[in-house]
């Protein structure tokens, strides 16, 4: 499997920068099989392709609504996959809490 590479980088500003890169490929929305594809109040996941590394990542966007002071909280996830196969899997296994706290694989958390 082809690995991007900000996921063995150890400064996360040189992983910040090197995300940022990521090309959408297709966006799965915020619902699958029976679950929401977030953590919080709104959000979706995406398979983007890093364009330096030619690799898959699957993204989890996820945004907190605050009705009390109105600054919401938005918070990506990255996920690396080998294939859109095994994205749709992860979108059908875990729901956006157990992604993010159950996943075994790698991750980063912005």
């Amino acid at each position: 499997m082809k690995e991007c590479k900000a996921f063995s980088m150890k400064n996360a500003r040189k992983q910040e920068k090197h995300l940022r890169g990521l090309i959408t490929v297709e966006s799965f929305g915020d619902f699958c099989n029976g679950h929401l594809l977030h953590m919080w109040d709104d959000g979706c996941r995406l398979l983007k392709r890093c364009p330096a590394c030619d690799a898959l990542v699957l993204v989890q966007r996820s945004e907190f609504h605050s009705f009390t002071d109105g600054n919401d909280s938005y918070y990506t996830d990255f996920f690396p996959v080998a294939s859109r196969q095994e994205a749709l899997e992860l979108n059908e296994k875990y729901d956006g809490f157990q992604l993010e706290n159950a996943f075994p694989g790698k991750h980063i958390f912005w």
